[in-house]
């Protein structure tokens, strides 16, 4: 009877411990995104935030590299001044569990200051497109809640918040994150050429 009561309580406490796993899981998944919205993933809202120390610019030896380069390119041709170019953090959405290991779906991701503010890229690797790629919006409480659905696969939590709204421009293997301010100005820019 005390070894039926023991296999019990430990086949309880067995399952208890990992349905709180999955819950601090999502718990976890939700702040990151919180987190990064809070610390980096508002610079595209920032007219004129600072660049980061030269050793944490975007790197040629970066797997975007030359996309970014040629959207920077891009931009410049009209009108952007671009300051800086560095990784983001925004590509962590686009992490996915693949059996044991956490793999990107995407090529990677990058933040622009430029002298109109920050833009957020991401990029899939060419010749891939955000075509099949939607991105679902809706007000809570006083700010945006962002899902996606489609290819590329996002993470398992598949939300972010916003208290801005955030606009998404895809253009071939890009998508750019705006804010209001930029999105026509980025707009005539990705579709004059």
């Amino acid at each position: 009877m005390i070894q039926a009561v023991s296999k019990f309580l430990r086949t309880t406490t067995f399952l208890a411990v990992n349905i709180l796993n999955v819950r601090l899981h999502h718990l976890l998944a939700g702040l990151v995104g919180l987190v990064f919205l809070a610390g980096s993933g508002l610079h595209m809202f920032a007219q004129a935030s600072e660049c980061p120390p030269p050793a944490t610019l975007l790197s040629s030896t970066d797997p975007v590299y030359a996309d970014a380069m040629e959207l920077k390119q891009t931009l410049e041709s009209h009108g952007f001044v671009v300051r800086c170019v560095f990784p983001t953090k925004f590509g962590s959405i686009f992490q996915v569990k693949d059996g044991d290991v956490q793999r990107s779906t995407i090529e990677g991701e990058a933040d622009f200051n430029t002298n109109y503010g920050n833009i957020d890229a991401v990029f899939l690797p060419k010749p891939q497109t955000f075509a099949d790629f939607t991105i679902t919006e809706r007000r809570k409480g006083g700010g945006y809640l962002y899902t996606f659905a489609g290819a590329p696969r996002v993470w398992e939590a598949n939300r972010f918040g916003s208290a801005s709204r955030i606009y998404f421009l895809k253009h071939g293997n890009q998508m750019l994150m705006v804010s209001d301010k930029l999105r026509a100005r980025l707009v005539q820019a990705l579709h004059s050429d």
